[in-house]
């Protein structure tokens, strides 16, 4: 059994593909590690990309379509026999460091479920990647936030709605050195205890792509495990933030539907 299960998705990620697998292979040769790509049928070059690696070092997964987040990550889930499973998205840049820190505190934290280090961008901006649990009120501010920012008329309004949308996220904590429980962690990189990630069961794959990160971090709760953020670690995300390129867009209102149906199932309206 390895120690560490890698699980990542790939989607017309050629930008990202060999900077994140460069990484990853360096900061876990000193591991015993398995690792599987999911590819949602990539187009560009992503694929031969990945097949440009030595036979084996990873099993690569090939969907002939997308299918959305969920059941692409639940495929290598559900085929992962490692202690530990770390959930990473394809534009993240490791290093051994985060990966040592995280193992490290969940095995001294067996109530710790889930738990996440710091991201960043490249220029070493912090990220909002721990949360509090989405509530429809955030989603509605965020939206109106996004588009009053267009608008020098309304500044105003919304700073008043940006300063009520702050306590959504963990900002004094982030900034501090030492682990703390938050209310979710989001996908790019969450590292699991497999034992409670079978009492809890896999993503829910009603979610294409949304808020399957949260609704994981809620079942997790539920069955008595902690979310945990480590901000003495930090991995680099180029987040891409595809859904707030277009306010309406096909992506953006699958999200919507997503979330929609998140706020139904657990009651958050």
């Amino acid at each position: 059994m390895p120690l560490l299960s890698v699980v990542i998705i790939s989607w017309n990620s050629e930008r990202h593909v060999k900077d994140c697998l460069d990484s990853l292979l360096k900061s876990t040769e000193h591991l015993s590690t398995e690792i599987f790509i999911i590819d949602n049928g990539s187009t560009d070059a992503t694929l031969p990309i990945i097949e440009s690696y030595p036979e084996n070092t990873f099993t690569l997964i090939r969907n002939a379509e997308n299918t959305g987040v969920s059941k692409a990550r639940n495929i290598g889930l559900s085929r992962s026999s490692g202690q530990f499973i770390w959930i990473l998205d394809i534009d993240t840049i490791v290093n051994r460091e985060a990966v040592s820190g995280l193992l490290d505190f969940i095995k001294e934290n067996p109530d710790c479920g889930i738990c996440a280090c710091k991201l960043t961008d490249k220029q070493g901006n912090i990220q909002d990647s721990c949360r509090k649990h989405p509530s429809f009120r955030f989603k509605i501010n965020n939206m109106l936030e996004s588009l009053l920012g267009r608008s020098r008329i309304a500044h105003p309004l919304r700073n008043r709605i940006h300063r009520s949308n702050e306590t959504q996220f963990y900002r004094k904590q982030m900034l501090q050195k030492d682990p703390f429980e938050v209310d979710y962690v989001i996908g790019a990189c969450q590292l699991i205890r497999a034992e409670a990630l079978k009492k809890t069961g896999l993503l829910d794959e009603k979610i294409f792509y949304g808020p399957e990160d949260t609704d994981l971090c809620i079942r997790m709760q539920k069955n008595n495990y902690s979310i945990c953020y480590l901000p003495a670690f930090s991995i680099i995300h180029d987040y891409q933030q595809i859904t707030n390129k277009k306010i309406i867009s096909s992506l953006s209102l699958i999200h919507l539907k997503a979330l929609f149906y998140y706020f139904r199932k657990h009651k958050r309206f």
